[in-house]
């Protein structure tokens, strides 16, 4: 896929993945902000964290469990350019 700052589509997908990357830095705030923005600007289904993340076991598996929405997405849009 090719990054297009002019879309955003593909701006919502790099969302989805700095919210997997600050949550798996323990920084849930932001992690949730960024998931916020990304789900504003895709129209997809996205599974949805809780507001508020108590343990660094749940911040990494929610970071993971992001990571996998946004591997889906980017695979998902390289096939439909094709």
């Amino acid at each position: 896929m090719e990054r297009n700052k002019f879309d955003l589509k593909s701006d919502g997908i790099a969302d989805i993945y700095r919210a997997a990357l600050y949550l798996a830095r323990g920084l849930d705030k932001t992690g949730l902000d960024f998931f916020n923005k990304a789900r504003s600007k895709l129209k997809e289904q996205l599974v949805c964290p809780p507001s508020y993340l108590k343990s660094r076991k749940l911040q990494l598996f929610w970071a993971e469990k992001i990571l996998d929405q946004y591997l889906r997405l980017k695979k998902y849009s390289y096939t439909s350019k094709v």
